[in-house]
């Protein structure tokens, strides 16, 4: 009889310890941050990063991120970020998102503003706004395009303009030209 009871002993505690086990293996990487692994290569005057990823909140409160294949600062002036093949998304607080995609870019890190060039590309909801420049100014909540400007609307037609300028607080659009040209608008019906 105290054989039987000891092999019951013995056969409980190999349940307990390998449960225990199993929940300890579980639980342990619950706390552990991933980190991207991003490759730096130092130049005299000169930081490069590829596979970068910026992310925050905006002065309107609305979130964003900015990737980018690669990037660099001058030592001189560490706060400006030169980047390529920039994808940008502002997760507007109407759980809308602007999605900006352009070949170059300027990031300031201190004031968020930021300057996207070369193939423009901006999709917000069912439009898309094409151009050679789009700069945000975090300040004014503002998005400035020029160079080329362009737009299409599935539901409201399409556009050409000189300057397009889009505030993200009252989402609206102003267009203008210079000289004496008109900005050229087609509207559905």
């Amino acid at each position: 009889m105290i054989t039987r009871r000891k092999k019951i002993i013995f056969i409980q505690l190999t349940i307990f310890l390998f449960a225990l086990s199993l929940l300890y293996n579980t639980y342990r990487d619950k706390n552990v941050l991933t980190e991207a692994v991003i490759k730096v290569t130092n130049g005299p005057n000169t930081n490069n990063f590829t596979d970068i990823m910026y992310s925050g909140f905006d002065l309107n409160g609305n979130r964003y991120t900015l990737n980018a294949a690669k990037a660099n600062f001058k030592t001189a002036k560490p706060n400006l970020i030169n980047m390529q093949d920039v994808v940008a998304n502002f997760y507007l607080q109407d759980d809308t998102v602007l999605k900006i995609v352009s070949e170059k870019g300027l990031y300031d890190n201190k004031t968020l503003d930021m300057n996207f060039s070369q193939n423009v590309k901006a999709v917000y909801l069912a439009n898309t706004l094409l151009s050679d420049v789009l700069n945000y100014s975090n300040s004014n909540g503002k998005l400035l395009a020029y160079g080329n400007v362009r737009g299409e609307s599935v539901e409201k037609g399409e556009f050409s303009a000189d300057n397009v300028e889009y505030s993200l607080t009252n989402k609206t659009l102003d267009f203008s030209m210079f000289g004496s040209k008109r900005v050229n608008v087609k509207i559905k019906n």
